[in-house]
């Protein structure tokens, strides 16, 4: 088995055809079947059948596959290590963010990055916990930072963070009550929270479960920094992690609640990685930022 083998299988699974695998590995398509067959030999199955949407993998096909891309990725941070070492090309780096820790955290961190380390290509993504563990996962990003809990065994987690979640309310908005406020005295106000599913409303949602307390969320958004400005419109309160509070917003106010439930933040990595000396010098950036500010 050759690294040549593996790049074809990936090359037909990204491009879903022979023709198109052989023109991206600039060869010609008897090379890739050749490759394909002696593969298929070698391993005693049958990685990939042709149908009416191209070449399909077969269950051998997805973890031929997933092993593939696993090897490509280690030799990509292989090369990318020995040039660094040698100063004669930049590094790369990657990693995922919730968006509620994006605002306070990607700043510092690329500011950090750019100082310490100015020869790295950073590559930020900004997502939901959910997406950002899978990406993780199949190696589409070195390391994330997500809301705990994490379930995906495939993640090595390592927590990071335990901040409060606060009410965010107009300034000039009276509750009638001295912090901490309860949880169902916000419920008397309807709520702009992220949609069902998101794990900080699952969060809220579980609070208010166990307060016996009903929300009206009659408005549901997905971006944080739009849930700020739609409070300070009038649409109605929210409840959102400390360090997600608009610092310089003039218009809000943030307020402690009773008896609610912290959040948790880990970074995670995908099990088996050795992660890069790019994306080492962002993890320690990371957890170095993240201490600072707590």
């Amino acid at each position: 088995m050759e690294l040549r083998h593996l790049d074809a299988l990936v090359a037909i699974d990204d491009h879903r055809s022979f023709t198109a695998a052989a023109d991206a590995l600039h060869t010609v398509q008897s090379n890739v079947s050749d490759m394909i067959r002696q593969l298929e030999a070698e391993l005693g199955v049958t990685l990939l059948v042709r149908g009416r949407r191209g070449a399909e993998p077969t269950e051998f096909g997805v973890v031929a596959l997933d092993r593939a891309r696993r090897i490509q990725a280690e030799l990509a941070a292989l090369h990318d290590d020995v040039r660094m070492l040698l100063g004669l090309e930049v590094g790369h780096a990657s990693l995922g963010v919730v968006g509620t820790v994006s605002r306070w955290l990607v700043p510092e961190l690329v500011a950090s990055i750019r100082r310490d380390a100015p020869r790295i290509r950073f590559r930020v993504n900004e997502g939901a916990s959910e997406r950002l563990a899978a990406d993780v996962a199949t190696r589409n990003i070195a390391q994330a930072v997500l809301t705990e809990p994490v379930t995906d065994a495939r993640l090595v987690v390592e927590h990071l963070l335990v901040e409060d979640l606060v009410a965010l309310v107009p300034a000039d908005f009276d509750l009638g009550a001295d912090p901490p406020v309860a949880l169902a005295m916000l419920a008397r106000h309807p709520l702009v929270l992220p949609p069902q599913g998101n794990p900080l409303r699952d969060e809220v949602d579980n609070a208010a479960i166990d307060q016996g307390v009903q929300l009206d969320v009659p408005v549901e958004i997905e971006g944080v920094r739009l849930i700020g400005d739609l409070v300070a419109a009038g649409a109605g309160l929210s409840i959102i992690p400390e360090t997600a509070v608009p610092p310089d917003d003039e218009r809000l106010r943030a307020i402690a609640i009773a008896d609610m439930p912290p959040r948790r933040l880990a970074l995670v990595t995908a099990r088996g990685t050795q992660l890069s000396l790019a994306d080492r010098a962002v993890r320690e950036a990371v957890i170095r930022l993240v201490r600072a500010t707590r």
